[in-house]
């Protein structure tokens, strides 16, 4: 009998993730300084980045999607806090309110998305007769 061992992210997805979200958030924001876009949009964008960099978290383990996304999506929003409060220099307190609710909003679909996949029936191939 094989035990199967339960794969668990280590601090380095995490981090990568966190990595990751903060670069879609800063990007869009200097984007924004460029290009005059619509604000609604920057909602979807922030929303995005958070599903996009959990759910890559999330395929990285057999189970327990959801415990798993709450924390990276709460790793991404401190490492996006402290950065751009680094090197931006402000504090909109707004915003990074808005962004933890858009973040954590998008781990819990990446959770719900890699939850369906994995319970996802696979498909035999086809053998040849």
């Amino acid at each position: 009998m094989s035990e199967e061992i339960e794969r668990t992210p280590s601090i380095i997805d995490y981090l990568a993730a966190a990595t990751l979200a903060y670069g879609t958030i800063f990007f869009w924001l200097k984007l924004s300084t460029i290009i005059q876009l619509p604000w609604l949009l920057s909602y979807l964008i922030f929303y995005l980045g958070g599903v996009g960099t959990t759910y890559l978290v999330c395929r990285r383990i057999d189970r327990n999607q959801f415990p798993v996304a709450i924390k990276s999506a709460i790793f991404s929003w401190i490492f996006t806090l402290v950065c751009l409060i680094t090197f931006t220099k402000g504090d909109p307190s707004s915003f990074f309110k808005m962004l933890l609710v858009l973040f954590l909003l998008g781990g819990i679909t990446s959770s719900i998305i890699s939850m369906r996949e994995r319970l996802k029936p696979k498909k035999k191939p086809e053998q040849e007769h």
